[in-house]
């Protein structure tokens, strides 16, 4: 969630409409999706072999995949528009993508109108995180969850009127924010692990904005958190009980930035923006520089090798480089970058054009690896 030229709004209300704008787009791109029949992988001759992530249900067209991450073992996670026994016409389902041939539907707490669950992080063993819906008595309310082979594991909102799971590490720790309005509009980052949902906190207790991204395999929070009033929220880290702004680039109270992804040497990269920039930073040995990074949409995310993928361009070598450079086969143009694993696979949408209309698919890139 970010909420840019929306911070004049109450913080409920634009909570609320990115969660809605959120769901907007995922039917939207299953419409789009949709309209192309799956697709075999595609072996390349040049640096990866492409393989398009089709239709969950080969017999339902408007299920075509929508991903959020890939863990070192391949398996992507995210959601579809699918058909389930408790909902014919059409659900929202978290779902795991396991090979060409294999996915996995997600289970729900409660079946709602158009959206049920969706998966926003996978770790190595396997384990997803990421929100359901819940009927509650005030109606349908997100809340965050843990997805096991034994059913939904409700991580609970306290006191809170809902909330999400957004990351999980190696070792099981959880983490995402809850969304409160009393006794005043607020968002809040929790770590949830061994059990127990610990919040996190704000930098600043009376201004109630702190967000929680992505954490590393060392414990390493990272994500967004208002550090003063009457100023926009910066890029912050969290650790030893603390929030840590990242810092500026260059001057203005206009400066606003956000985490959105950290490896295990605890690189962090993210967005930013002033009143007439924008671009990309990174942070490391205590330092915020610009990434100096071509301008595409969607976010920076960085493995531990220190490759980082945005938009249709890898940063790998000291140089970037537009991975449609690279032969991808049979028509597609790489589009837009969600992940990139730790094994350097790439996941993110490609398109072509089939009979004058653009069609979008959901796309795996394995570097192609020589014995």
């Amino acid at each position: 969630m970010y909420f840019g030229g929306d911070a004049k709004l109450p913080l409920e209300q634009r909570v609320s409409m990115a969660i809605h704008q959120h769901r907007r787009r995922l039917l939207f791109l299953a419409a789009a999706l949709a309209l192309l029949p799956t697709a075999p992988a595609i072996t390349t001759t040049g640096q990866y072999t492409v393989t398009i992530l089709g239709r969950v249900q080969h017999n339902y067209p408007q299920s075509a995949f929508s991903g959020a991450c890939i863990n070192d073992n391949g398996v992507v996670a995210g959601s579809a528009l699918v058909r389930v026994p408790d909902n014919t016409t059409q659900a929202v389902r978290g779902v795991l993508w396991q090979s060409t041939t294999h996915y996995t539907i997600l289970g729900t707490i409660s079946e709602s109108p158009g959206f049920d669950s969706r998966a926003n992080w996978i770790n190595d063993s396997g384990t997803a995180v990421g929100l359901s819906a819940e009927n509650t008595s005030h109606g349908f309310v997100d809340v965050p969850v843990i997805f096991t082979p034994n059913g939904i594991v409700d991580l609970g909102v306290k006191n809170a009127a809902g909330g999400q799971a957004n990351c999980i590490n190696n070792n099981s720790q959880v983490v995402g924010d809850l969304v409160f309005v009393k006794p005043f509009s607020a968002i809040q980052a929790f770590l949830y692990q061994n059990g127990v949902m610990t919040l996190l906190g704000y930098p600043v207790s009376t201004i109630g904005v702190s967000h929680a991204v992505a954490i590393n395999n060392n414990g390493l929070i990272v994500g967004t958190a208002q550090f003063a009033a009457n100023t926009p929220a910066h890029a912050a880290s969290y650790s030893n009980g603390a929030w840590i702004d990242l810092g500026t680039l260059g001057s203005g109270s206009s400066f606003t930035s956000r985490a959105t992804s950290v490896n295990d040497s605890g690189t962090i990269v993210g967005t930013w923006r002033n009143s007439n920039q924008a671009g990309y930073f990174i942070y490391q040995n205590g330092q915020i520089t610009n990434l100096n990074a071509p301008q595409r949409p969607g976010d920076p995310f960085i493995n531990d090798a220190g490759q980082i993928v945005l938009g249709n361009f890898i940063y790998q070598n000291g140089v970037w480089q537009d991975i449609n450079d690279l032969d991808l086969g049979d028509g597609w143009t790489f589009w837009i970058a969600v992940g990139i694993n730790n094994k350097g696979a790439i996941i993110g949408y490609v398109f072509r054009e089939v009979s004058r209309t653009f069609v979008y698919r959901l796309a795996l890139l394995t570097p192609v690896t020589t014995d």
